[in-house]
């Protein structure tokens, strides 16, 4: 890897690829495609038309998937009274579109493995990621998004594209890692310096392949960046960015699992702002992450 001091030009096949790098590219088509029942659920949360039943018709043909849905769905996170031991009973308290969304983030988790690599373990990150989920739903309730389940999904896969490069290219994901933690910055700084693909468009660009929801791929792509002028992003899609961006920044600030990131969370004023919260609203929110995580034990168990 080259540092900032000698940079190398970008690769004339993509810009954003340093030259000497196009072997990460090339990986990327190792990564395998979603499973069955997670493209089908996909295509139903795209699909305006899709209902309780249609999800339920599909989850029948991963027996598998169901007993971690409805594992997941049991946790003390939903407080389900009595519990639920079949996807129909689940609908009619979560309704289709958390069901859909928890679905979609189980089966992306289940492409990868839970072994862990002393520099950067996996349980910690998915516990950082878990953390940007909740928060990031959390906000989306009190800002009154209108699917804050949507946001869920948003912040569960932000940070896909460390495990991509967890898979494709460790050495340099450790390199990213030992950089940080050496001068105290966080994951997006160091790749900067280091002059190597970042995560962020390593991750948008195995979310288009997997034909995920454009939001999704847009918060993946943006949460570092301050998207209030992109005149290139949607209204809906900017909020959503600006949501993920901020329970991100939260999670590592109170440090709740980690991600490679060894800064204090690169918290800005305007990443509130932007959402109508007031620094009072911040505060409240730290803290009810910090509840809500005591309570979602099980959601790893669930994923992993």
């Amino acid at each position: 890897m080259k540092s900032s001091a000698a940079k190398q030009p970008p690769s004339p096949a993509n810009p954003e690829v340093p030259k000497g790098f196009n072997f990460v590219l090339a990986k990327l088509n190792d990564i395998p495609t979603l499973p069955i029942v997670a493209t089908k659920v996909n295509e139903l949360i795209n699909n305006p038309n899709s209902s309780s039943s249609d999800i339920a018709e599909v989850l029948k043909k991963d027996q598998v998937l169901t007993a971690k849905v409805l594992r997941l769905i049991n946790s003390p996170y939903y407080g389900i009274p009595g519990g639920v031991t079949d996807v129909k009973r689940a609908l009619a308290y979560l309704g289709f579109n958390t069901l859909a969304q928890l679905i979609l983030g189980m089966s992306v988790f289940s492409l990868f493995p839970a072994d862990q690599n002393e520099e950067f373990p996996l349980l910690a990150f998915w516990k950082h990621a878990l953390a940007t989920a909740v928060c990031s739903e959390m906000i989306g309730k009190q800002i009154r998004y209108p699917r804050p389940e949507e946001c869920f999904t948003c912040g569960l896969l932000h940070d896909i594209g460390k495990i991509v490069m967890y898979q494709i290219a460790r050495g340099m994901l450790v390199e990213i890692v030992r950089h940080a933690k050496k001068g105290a910055k966080s994951f997006a700084q160091t790749e900067v310096e280091l002059d190597v693909p970042g995560h962020a468009f390593l991750g948008e660009h195995i979310a288009a392949k997997w034909g995920l929801p454009q939001v999704i791929r847009k918060a993946i792509r943006f949460h570092h960046q301050d998207v209030r002028e992109m005149t290139t992003i949607f209204a809906s899609e900017r909020q959503a960015i600006q949501i993920v961006s901020l329970a991100n920044s939260l999670t590592v600030n109170i440090g709740i699992g980690h991600s490679g990131d060894y800064s204090s969370g690169g918290l800005q004023p305007y990443m509130h702002q932007v959402l109508g919260l007031a620094e009072a609203d911040v505060e409240k929110i730290k803290e009810q992450c910090r509840e809500e995580m005591k309570k979602v034990g099980g959601f790893l168990a669930a994923y992993l």
